[in-house]
Formats: structure tokens, sequence, C-alpha cells
């Protein structure tokens, strides 16, 4: 789809204006505790669907999304993923959550990991296996967030364990996974593979992206998945380590400061400026600029969202046992502002800052 009207970075620099804005209207509807319970849910629901259409459909299916016009196609599609979100919810509420109301951390919890790992099978993993199967895009669309979701069901079981949370009212050992590790630590390390992941994405995957120029085999699937996250793995545990073992930093504190406020900064970048400064300068050079300015947003937005909060929720409280700040934030940027980026750039093309006609 050709792209006419404002250029970057000025058209980067609205578009972060109007999405924040929107973002920032949304969350001023919601009471605390329904912000950090059922709105969280319900925005969680639909970011899977929409990285499938945005990344893995570019925004062209389903039919006749490529022939709309904008703001036609925009909310054609948003529409549609509102209503993948809703199945979801409904589903996740029923088998994680065992029709508890609100959304529990149980299922908040889960709902996280899908997002993570519909991520990672679309980058990562290319829509793999999907795509090897069939080439038809239904199959490939739904097929990677069918895989998404069981392996997003085998980690939450295998690793997330909520016992530390007996006592809490929402609490019930028949829907605690029991997995092997603190359920705040296991979902922090996750938060941080993702940022790891889009961090590496900045740089294009370099330097196995120059390995596998060199040797075609490294870039096929499933060998390159398997490599990038057995990478991807190893970094997020060194880093980790670090911070919460090592340095003692609160799991939750770090989750929110650090890889959900990176994940953030790359958002921005990839899709708002569309790695402007840099769209012409090669790796790593790229990538490395990429990275540091995605860096200094993370501190940035994390010190903007924080005055939101108060300008919203007034003076929450930080830290534990409820982590009322920490979750506040993260809602906002993760649950509120980057389904609203996904769509305004994915579904949307920006408009009316620029004017998406499909080609004849």
């Amino acid at each position: 789809m050709e792209q006419q009207g404002l250029k970057q970075p000025l058209l980067g620099f609205l578009a972060t204006v109007i999405v924040v804005f929107i973002a920032y209207a949304l969350i001023n509807i919601f009471t605390v505790p329904t912000f950090i319970s059922w709105a969280c849910c319900l925005t969680l629901c639909i970011i899977p669907i929409e990285i499938i259409v945005g990344l893995a459909w570019q925004g062209n299916y389903p039919p006749p999304a490529a022939k709309l016009d904008q703001p036609l196609k925009g909310f054609y599609l948003t529409f549609l993923c509102a209503i993948v979100a809703a199945i979801i919810a409904g589903w996740s509420i029923k088998t994680v959550g065992g029709y508890a109301l609100p959304p529990t951390p149980f299922v908040i919890f889960f709902l996280i990991m899908m997002v993570i790992m519909t991520f990672f099978m679309v980058v990562v993993w290319q829509c793999w296996p999907a795509v090897g199967i069939k080439k038809h895009p239904a199959f490939i669309g739904f097929g990677t967030l069918i895989v998404a979701v069981i392996v997003a069901w085998i980690l939450y079981k295998l690793c997330f364990d909520f016992g530390f949370m007996k006592g809490a009212p929402f609490y019930s050992a028949a829907l605690d996974p029991g997995g092997a590790f603190n359920a705040w630590k296991a979902l922090a390390f996750f938060l941080t593979m993702l940022a790891i992941m889009l961090l590496w994405l900045e740089l294009d995957f370099w330097p196995l992206s120059s390995i596998a120029a060199k040797a075609p085999v490294v870039g096929k699937q499933p060998l390159w998945g398997i490599i990038v996250t057995i990478v991807i793995l190893i970094v997020s545990y060194i880093l980790q380590s670090i911070f919460v073992d090592g340095l003692g930093v609160d799991p939750v504190i770090y989750a929110v400061q650090a890889p959900i406020c990176t994940i953030f900064g790359c958002f921005i970048m990839l899709l708002l400026f569309q790695t402007w400064p840099v769209q012409t300068v090669k790796q790593p050079g790229k990538g490395i600029i990429l990275i540091i300015i995605s860096l200094i947003l993370c501190l940035v937005m994390y010190r903007l969202y924080h005055w939101f909060g108060f300008l919203v929720a007034g003076t929450l409280p930080s830290g534990p046992p409820g982590y009322v700040l920490e979750l506040w934030v993260a809602t906002s940027l993760l649950c509120f502002t980057f389904p609203v980026i996904a769509a305004y750039s994915g579904f949307f093309n920006y408009w009316p800052l620029t004017e998406g006609k499909p080609k004849a």
C-alpha cells in the first residue's frame, strides 16, 4: 500500500501524540481496580490477533481488507479483532480462571504469556510450522495463533507457581498451575525475553543474520527459531540474574521499569517512527542507534506514565504487596497504549496523517 502524506520524523512525532492521547482518554474512563482487572484482561485478549493481522497478514486479510480505503479498513480490522478477542477472553476466563470474576491473576498472567508467545511465533519462528503446512493466510494466521496458545499454556503450567499468594481472595489451589518458579519471577523472565527479542530485531538479528546470508541453512526454520530462541533465553537469564538475583531488585519493579518500558520504547521506534532516523544505515550501526534511542524512550515513557497515573488516580501505592502503581503503569503501557499503536499503525496506516490507497 502506497503511503501518502506526512513523512518521518514528523509522522512519528504526531502519531505518538495521537496514540498517547487516545490511550490516555481510554485509561481515564476506568477506576483503578477495574483498570487492572477487567480492562487489563480484555485489552490483553486483543493483542495476539492484532499481531497476526498486522504482522502475519500485513493488514490485508481477511477480505475485503486489501481493497478498503481508510478509515473504513481500520474500523473493519479492529472490529474483527474485537470479535476474536471476545472469544479468547471467554475461553481464558473459563479454562484458566475457573469462571472467577473479575479476572484473576491466573488469567492475566496466562494472557500475557499468550501475547509473548504470539510475538515469538510470528517474529522469531516466522509462523512456522503453519506456513510450512499450508500457504493459505487463514491457515497461517490462525494456525500460528493456536500454536502460540498451546506453547503459552504449556509454559504457564510448567513455570508459574502462585503458591505465595495463598490467602488472597482470588486464590484457588485447583487453579494454581503449581509450576517450578515464583509466578512474578517467571513473568519477569518471559517479559525480558520479549524485550531482548525486540532489541535484537532492531539489529535485524545481526550478526546471526549475516551468518545466515552466507550459510542459508541457518536462516531456515526450525533451525533459525531454535538458535534465536536459545540466544534470547541465555541473555535474558543473565540479565535477570544480575538485576533480580544479584542486585536484589524486586521482580515486579524490575519487570515494569526494565523489560516492559524497553518493549514500549522498541514499539515506538519500530512501528511509529518506522526505524527513523536510521532507515538507510547498515547493520549493526542501525540497530545500535535504535537500541540507544529505545532505551532512552524506556526511561522517558516510564516517567510520563508515572505522571499520567498521578493525574488519573492520584498517588498510587508502590511496591509489595499490591504493586498498584506498577500494575497501573504496566497496564497503561502494554495493555492499552500498545494495542492503540498496533491498530493505528497497522490497521489505519496512520490515517489521517497519511492516506493509504489500495493498489489498483
